[in-house]
């Protein structure tokens, strides 16, 4: 008699919508990438980023790291939260599960996220803390366990603020939530998916980023209505260096900077 194999695995539709935020299957077909625990290595992380230099544009590597740091949240934190909230599913995002791609095509990220292992995990429904127990080890792996580490090394390496890349990475966790999870989700996800997204704003949700504080809790502000927008927006705290990047210079939609300007 055959044996089934009942491991849960993305579904086809699940890797389609997934596979939009850059997730894919490790298969080193990608010359400009590296596997992503090699960017704790000093040499080879700045070896990275000044490759990547001119291909942004930038004029420094305080620029690059800023820039480099905003597309891994993306790629790291768009499929796993994503997954997560909307199909109940977990992929590992820890560094040594990673490889970060980094090819440009005219300073635009054309890079996509490999995983190497795509094992997915699910809630244990037996147990009323099931789902709890199983969020928390999700976002650990990838932020206490890829996230936060990044952000210690590049601060080391190129003394870019910790501010700055801690809401480079707050920003990417709003927009996937408030633009791409919850907007036409269905009715009997929605507490769920709001619960996950409020849980990675509660202050006391320190664990996951293995610090003593939640870096992300003092970025999310209300929207507000400002001479930058016809909708309200969430203004930054800090820029993120990316005009420095463009010529003529370019400014975020939400740059601090072009508030100061007016």
């Amino acid at each position: 008699m055959a044996e089934f194999d009942h491991r849960p695995v993305l579904l086809p539709e699940e890797w389609q919508a997934l596979s939009v935020f850059g997730l894919k299957q490790d298969l080193q077909d990608e010359r400009l990438s590296i596997d992503s625990i090699k960017l704790l290595d000093d040499v080879l992380c700045q070896e990275t980023l000044q490759k990547i230099m001119p291909e942004l544009g930038a004029p420094n590597l305080k620029v690059t790291t800023s820039l480099v740091m905003k597309r891994i949240a993306f790629l790291a934190l768009a499929p796993i939260l994503y997954a997560m909230s909307r199909f109940n599913k977990g992929l590992d995002g820890t560094l040594k599960n990673c490889v970060f791609e980094y090819p440009l095509e005219n300073r635009m990220w054309v890079s996509k996220m490999p995983l190497k292992n795509l094992a997915v995990t699910v809630q244990d429904k037996d147990q009323a803390e099931g789902r709890k127990t199983w969020r928390k080890d999700i976002l650990s792996q990838v932020f206490a366990g890829h996230l936060t580490q990044l952000v210690e090394q590049f601060h080391r390496l190129t003394k870019v603020p910790k501010r700055i890349l801690w809401e480079n990475v707050a920003v990417r966790v709003f927009s996937i939530y408030e633009q791409r999870i919850l907007p036409n989700i269905p009715d009997a996800q929605m507490v769920q998916a709001q619960a996950d997204f409020s849980y990675l704003l509660d202050q006391k949700s320190t664990e996951v980023f293995g610090m003593s504080e939640n870096p992300l809790t003092v970025f999310y502000r209300e929207k507000k209505q400002t001479a930058l927008s016809d909708k309200p927006i969430r203004v930054r705290r800090t820029c993120c260096y990316y005009y420095l990047a463009t010529e003529p210079a370019v400014y975020c939609g939400s740059c601090p900077l072009l508030l100061k300007k007016r």
